[in-house]
């Protein structure tokens, strides 16, 4: 029985290994990073105002160099947009778009919209989850060093100062094939 389970391992290698087929093929889903961008804040507004533009730039990219380095297919997924102080309901918010682009001046990557809804946002109290729009390559604008993220939000914008936190997720898929 010994002699029968070699042999069929030796046969199944060999069928791997055929001229055109790759010997090796792995796919590997790495976790999710999120550069986090804490207590962003927003100047209070003149009362019934309906559009509201906040920017900000990821200069510390460090958390995903790595990654970036690598051969591997790297996608925006999600943003979280959690109030910290001032308000306690993002209710407000009928639209909301976000836009990545490189802070980079001599850049030729043209702005990405990450994520864009019109009506049909569903903030739960003080989050706002966005999930990214499918296809969004983000290792061109990781490895530029600098990221500039614009936060655009419609509705009934609150006449306060209030504070947020902001998270933009990437996830990578890396693949390996070899082929003797």
């Amino acid at each position: 029985m010994h002699s029968i389970s070699k042999s069929a391992l030796v046969f199944g290698i060999g069928l791997l290994a055929l001229p055109g087929c790759p010997l090796l093929d792995v796919q590997v889903d790495a976790q999710e990073v999120c550069l986090s961008y804490p207590n962003l804040e927003v100047p209070a507004v003149a009362g019934g105002q309906t559009m509201l533009d906040q920017s900000f730039v990821f200069n510390d990219l460090s958390a995903v160099h790595d990654v970036a380095k690598l051969d591997a297919n790297l996608e925006f997924v999600r943003a979280e947009v959690t109030a910290t102080s001032g308000i306690t309901s993002f209710d407000f918010i009928q639209s909301a778009k976000i836009v990545v682009a490189s802070a980079d001046p001599g850049t030729t990557l043209p702005p990405m919209t990450m994520y864009d809804c019109n009506g049909d946002c569903a903030p739960d109290g003080d989050k706002l989850e966005l999930p990214a729009a499918v296809g969004n390559d983000a290792i061109a604008y990781l490895r530029s060093n600098s990221i500039k993220i614009d936060l655009k939000f419609a509705g009934d914008v609150p006449s306060v100062k209030w504070t947020m936190d902001v998270n933009v997720c990437i996830k990578a898929r890396a693949s390996y094939k070899y082929s003797p």
